[in-house]
């Protein structure tokens, strides 16, 4: 599965686009992750693309 753009209403996710997905998922907060990269290293001067550094650990991953 890759990702899944969402919105929350009413206590829950909403997809933006019909998915198939699992009765079971894991949810990663984009906006907070950044936040919290920038707080730990404190050196990211530009914005970084979240979705290419998650396919690079994607395919680190599987080696």
């Amino acid at each position: 599965m890759g990702i899944i753009e969402a919105v929350y209403e009413n206590g829950v996710f909403r997809p933006l686009k019909k998915v198939k997905a699992p009765k079971k998922v894991k949810l990663m907060i984009i906006k907070d992750f950044e936040r919290d990269l920038e707080e730990v290293f404190g050196i990211l001067s530009e914005g970084i693309d979240v979705r290419e550094l998650r396919k690079e650990w994607d395919r680190n991953a599987s080696c």
